[in-house]
């Protein structure tokens, strides 16, 4: 027995009526599909490259979105993360691997330490 090819949008078609789509071999076009489509097929090992998906925001509704309070900040429910790059040579890079260091875990407390740091540094100086 030959195996059907599909695209993506055949497979998304299938899914959406329950179908089992594991027969079919899933050869990827050029056509874009929704984010949410990308998840369905992400949750049947289907992965969509970036460039195949498109968000459309205006479609999304929004309303039942709760507000963000200073409360929610201020007890850790939303944290502010920053996405940096940062260029490393290769012998840190090297140590950073075979120690196995969890990078993201170390810069939030090198920042922390820095922050306190130059905090504490006005309470000691003498003028």
């Amino acid at each position: 027995m030959e195996t059907k090819i599909i695209n993506q949008k055949e497979a998304i078609e299938f899914l959406n009526l329950g179908q089992d789509i594991s027969g079919y071999k899933i050869v990827l076009n050029e056509d874009k599909i929704e984010a949410l489509q990308a998840i369905l097929l992400g949750k049947n090992n289907i992965y969509v490259p970036e460039e195949l998906i498109y968000y459309d925001d205006d479609a999304i509704d929004f309303s039942d979105d709760p507000d963000i309070t200073n409360q929610d900040i201020e007890s850790g429910k939303i944290v502010w993360n920053v996405k940096t790059s940062l260029p490393l040579d290769k012998e840190i890079k090297d140590w950073i691997v075979n120690e196995n260091v969890d990078i993201n875990s170390l810069l939030v407390k090198l920042v922390r330490n820095f922050y306190e740091t130059i905090k504490d540094i006005p309470k000691r100086a003498a003028f």
